[in-house]
């Protein structure tokens, strides 16, 4: 069953963003639909590939498909790298448990 393509979010990673941060808009993509396609330039991609990696150890995805796409446009190479991901049926568990973990060590936090 493959999903149309107005339930497939996408995510666009640029050189300078983490891949904690990416990972954390990732889940919060999960949440709302079950299928994301993390999209990057060349230089983008080890902070992409580094991500989806994170969560894959973690359990929180599998892969779907990885594509890479070149074109030329106004004389130029364009190069565009996509790791679909889909959520695994423990995400939701495994999100519920996170945020109670980080709600617990905030407030053990605070305490100190």
């Amino acid at each position: 069953m493959n999903p149309s393509d107005d339930e497939v979010k996408e995510l666009f990673v640029n050189q300078m963003e983490s891949s904690k941060k990416v990972c954390f808009l990732a889940k919060e993509f999960l949440l709302k639909t079950d299928v994301v396609d993390i999209v990057s330039s060349t230089q983008g991609v080890p902070i992409a590939a580094r991500a989806a990696e994170s969560l894959r150890r973690l359990n929180y995805i599998k892969y779907e498909n990885i594509i890479t796409d070149t074109s030329i446009l106004d004389g130029r190479r364009r190069t565009k790298f996509v790791i679909r991901i889909r959520k695994t049926k423990d995400f939701d568990r495994l999100y519920e448990e996170n945020e109670v973990t980080k709600k617990r060590l905030a407030e053990e936090k605070k305490k100190k």
